[in-house]
């Protein structure tokens, strides 16, 4: 009886030992299935990654019902053939693998004990020989600068800083992009209130589009983050001492100063943070630029999840903000100098010298 087919394997014994004494099972014309035809034909071009966290791989196969004896793929999951490499990664993705370009033997879990983002940093695990390996994949270098290239590059993703600043409303802050200015971004995700939502337009057209492909679940890189978000900690809370200060020094004015207090009143009531700032220098990030998250007590484009972000430069005294009133000093603004006079004067110093507020 011919032995059945297989078309995902754990490692390669696995595959050794199914096609052991035997002619191969992937080749339309017989011949033999020794090693040396195994890594040649099939292994050279397997194609690796994870299944609920355990490494595997696939393996191309030239059996008749490709066609011609051209090269194709066989999905291990709903046994559909695709003839191009990249449309079977793509297909093998949508049924939840994740795909990687390591070994299977590297890919097990007991392979290198996973680390946090910021323990890694500080821990190398070396191997004999002085080799240096990645905390979460456990690929071996022998040079400290390729080590960090490869943890930026494959796992940059991972890397990036995310908090969560209202834990009421399962409210996060994370950066824009990959790479440049860490520019914060808000998303929600609970599945306690069922939210999952980015503030980005093209992850809302991610999203949408993975859920017509079969995928309802599917997050964007924002969302993913979340995973390894730091837990929720409290900021100085705004003191009505220190306002006082600031309209005593002729910094707000009589009516600012009132929004900010009635602003301040209506987070209070909401249980959430009227400003909560992002600082990312705990991530060896530029502290040039400070963004705050500010409450809005409103749900606009600008402001989606009721909050807007507000960024100061430190160095020209610029402030920014997404609301509707950019070019003026709107309360938002008020009220993130009204946080940074009180806790952290020192960076105000750039704009209480050119007195720019706009």
């Amino acid at each position: 009886m011919a032995a059945e087919r297989a078309f995902v394997f754990e490692d390669e014994e696995e595959l050794f030992s199914v096609m052991k004494d035997m002619d191969c099972l992937y080749c339309r014309i017989p011949v033999t299935a020794s090693k040396h035809h195994l890594k040649k034909k099939h292994l050279r071009f397997a194609i690796y990654y994870k299944d609920a966290g355990i490494g595997k791989f696939s393996i191309p196969c030239y059996c008749s019902d490709g066609g011609h004896g051209r090269s194709h793929w066989h999905c291990p999951m709903c046994l559909k053939i695709l003839h191009r490499t990249q449309n079977y990664k793509i297909h093998i993705t949508n049924h939840g693998v994740e795909m990687t370009h390591k070994s299977s033997a590297e890919l097990q879990p007991t392979a290198v004990p996973l680390e946090s983002p910021r323990t890694r940093t500080h821990i190398q695990d070396k191997t004999p020989g002085n080799k240096l390996a990645c905390q979460k994949c456990g690929t071996i270098f022998t040079a400290t600068s390729n080590l960090r290239r490869h943890e930026r590059l494959q796992h940059g993703q991972e890397q990036q800083p995310i908090l969560c600043i209202d834990p009421k409303n399962a409210i996060y802050v994370t950066p824009k992009y990959l790479h440049g200015p860490r520019v914060p971004i808000h998303i929600r995700k609970s599945f306690t209130l069922q939210i999952l939502l980015c503030e980005l337009e093209e992850c809302w057209d991610f999203m949408k589009a993975q859920a017509q492909s079969g995928n309802p679940g599917r997050e964007c890189r924002h969302l993913v983050r979340t995973n390894h978000a730091q837990h929720y900690v409290p900021p100085p809370p705004l003191s009505v001492i220190s306002l006082e200060e600031m309209s005593h020094k002729h910094l707000l004015s009589a009516s600012e100063k009132h929004q900010c207090q009635e602003m301040s009143s209506r987070a209070a009531v909401q249980g959430v943070d009227c400003v909560y700032p992002v600082f990312w220098d705990e991530h060896d990030l530029s502290e040039r630029c400070v963004f705050f998250s500010v409450y809005t007590d409103l749900e606009d484009k600008w402001c989606q999840f009721g909050r807007t972000r507000v960024s100061f430069d430190t160095k020209c005294g610029r402030w920014k903000c997404l609301c509707q009133h950019k070019r003026s000093r709107c309360v938002h603004k008020c009220l993130s100098m009204w946080w940074l006079f009180q806790e952290r004067p020192e960076l105000l110093q750039a704009d209480m010298d050119g007195e720019d507020l706009c």
